[in-house]
């Protein structure tokens, strides 16, 4: 096997080890969607690497595949591109927001309807 065989396959092993060992909240759900919430406000300029107020595909991307990026914020990262569709219209913001970039108030609004679900069950 080749070695970046071997590298590819110990970055998906810290990984898969990260998402499950690091990233299963000691409370609920809930508890784990603030979590989310909690990094994506906090690495927000991190993430906009253009500054232009937006984290998109490619910026996430860059995180997700950077083997400097802990396994945990890629356990973060990743729930942001699965749900980049859903939280980037959560606010309109006109035509000359990217189609699919994420905002403040984008994630603000998609974290407190996602809360509010778990609070009116």
């Amino acid at each position: 096997m080749s070695e970046s065989g071997t590298n590819a396959e110990t970055e998906k092993d810290d990984f898969q080890s990260a998402w499950v060992n690091d990233y299963v909240p000691t409370g609920t759900a809930a508890d784990a969607i603030q979590e989310i919430k909690a990094y994506a406000y906090k690495a927000f300029d991190q993430l906009d690497q253009n500054g232009n107020g937006y984290i998109e595909t490619d910026e996430l991307q860059s995180f997700l595949n950077n083997p400097e990026t802990p396994g945990r914020e890629k356990s973060f990262i990743t729930f942001l591109l699965s749900n980049q569709e859903a939280i980037s219209q959560s606010v309109l913001e006109g035509a000359t927001a990217p189609k699919s970039g994420i905002s403040r108030l984008d994630l603000d609004a998609y974290f407190k309807l996602v809360l509010a679900m778990f609070s009116h069950k």
